[in-house]
């Protein structure tokens, strides 16, 4: 049986049609390959199977205590009677060296012994100061061992009297007074941690750089043993584009609390236990940002709360053993609002501007950290500070701490306590 002419051609053809989508399926399933291999090319075999993700529990979040906080009251430009709460006031200005003078500060860490600053110099360092603000050393810059470059996070074990600084990919591991001891690499990527007495919690912005803990990736809150044994995890991440780096999403003041990114919930994790349970669930639904609004991009967000009156909560949260304090944002009105709770009554002050007597106390609140039953703020220094000489609230001993300081000088951190309400 004979073929023609244009047979040959259509199975000619065929053949290379079906050539070209083969090639092209190999070259698909190669780049993959490659793909798939570059997102775990920073992590072996043998870190992924160190995770033991088979055995990882899965966190259910609880709700039977959750505490709703009514926040619609405070959704304007407004003044509160700051002054009225503050109960006590302690200074301590952080000595002003060649080596100690700060940039803009990004958290505060106290201990009983020592105050560490983890400030924005050169993208992220510390420096630390004795609990009386007496200089005692800055961490070296550069990529050396046990030097810092581009600092992530910072926290303190109690345990093991060690500075412990997030530095990706590794923790690296200081004595109390900031002496290098040694460093490990971690294997998985996050943006905050901090140390409980058997491990580690981490809490992550989202996926990136994770994928290689496969069914778990989408979980921001990661718990482990001391050699990064993921033994559980929670909060799965939302599908948004839109950070805030510089914030912290995890708070321990006797208390581990946890938030995520433009969201209203604030959990608690309980290391004991394992548990993880909602705590606080802020209401400010009467100019509460709409949900399409949370899946645009970082700039069209910002482009969109410019223009309109919305509020919306980044995950700022302190608290002492007293009382909470909450941060809203509103870019359209151009301040931050701020709201105390008392644990005991659940009564709430706050507002955008806080009144106080400036012969009484300097500005101080919209705090930076908390620790046992202190918020602590800082204030820049000046000549013009009338409040040194007149102050009954601020002791003597302290107006001679803080007397002859400058502009030039470090921040002076203030400590205070609020009165019941």
């Amino acid at each position: 049986m004979s073929i023609s002419h244009f047979t040959i051609r259509q199975i000619t053809k065929t053949v290379k049609i079906m050539q070209k989508y083969f090639i092209l399926i190999l070259t698909i399933f190669f780049i993959s390959c490659v793909n798939q291999q570059n997102k775990n090319s920073h992590f072996t075999k043998e870190q992924i199977t160190s995770l033991h993700l088979d055995s990882t529990k899965i966190l259910n979040i609880e709700t039977d205590s959750v505490i709703k906080v009514d926040m619609n009251q405070f959704l304007k430009k407004q003044t509160f009677d700051f002054g009225s709460l503050v109960k006590e006031v302690k200074l301590i200005p952080l000595e002003t060296t060649d080596e100690s003078l700060l940039d803009n500060i990004l958290k505060i860490l106290v201990t009983d012994s020592n105050i560490y600053i983890y400030d924005d110099f050169k993208g992220g360092g510390i420096v630390i100061f004795n609990n009386k603000g007496k200089f005692i050393k800055r961490i070296p810059y550069g990529q050396g061992p046990g030097e810092l470059y581009k600092l992530d996070d910072i926290d303190f074990d109690k345990d093991k009297n060690e500075l412990v600084a997030y530095q990706h990919p590794f923790l690296l591991f200081y004595t109390a007074s900031g002496e290098f001891v040694r460093h490990q690499r971690l294997p998985f990527g996050f943006f905050n941690f901090t140390i409980i007495p058997d491990g580690y919690v981490f809490k992550t912005i989202d996926r990136d750089g994770n994928e290689h803990l496969g069914h778990l990736e989408d979980f921001t809150l990661l718990v482990t043993d001391k050699n990064f044994k993921v033994e559980s995890v929670g909060l799965p991440t939302f599908p948004r584009d839109i950070h805030f780096g510089g914030y912290n999403y995890l708070y321990k003041n006797n208390t581990i609390k946890v938030t995520q990114n433009l969201t209203d919930t604030i959990f608690q994790y309980i290391s004991g236990t394992d548990q993880l349970k909602v705590k606080y669930v802020l209401d400010y639904s009467k100019k509460k940002i709409p949900e399409q609004y949370l899946l645009v991009s970082h700039s069209e967000f910002k482009n969109i709360t410019k223009h309109n009156d919305y509020y919306f909560y980044i995950g700022q949260y302190l608290e002492t053993e007293s009382q909470n304090v909450f941060f809203l944002e509103n870019a359209y009105i151009g301040t931050q609002t701020i709201v105390y709770r008392d644990k005991k009554s659940g009564s709430l002050r706050g507002g955008t501007n806080a009144d106080f007597n400036q012969n009484e106390i300097p500005p101080i609140a919209f705090p930076k950290a908390a620790y046992g039953n202190y918020f602590i703020s800082s204030y820049l220094p000046s000549k013009k500070d009338s409040f040194l000489s007149k102050s009954s609230i601020i002791s003597s001993e302290d107006k001679l701490k803080v007397k002859g300081l400058i502009e030039d000088d470090n921040p002076v951190l203030v400590f205070y306590k609020l009165k019941n309400f």
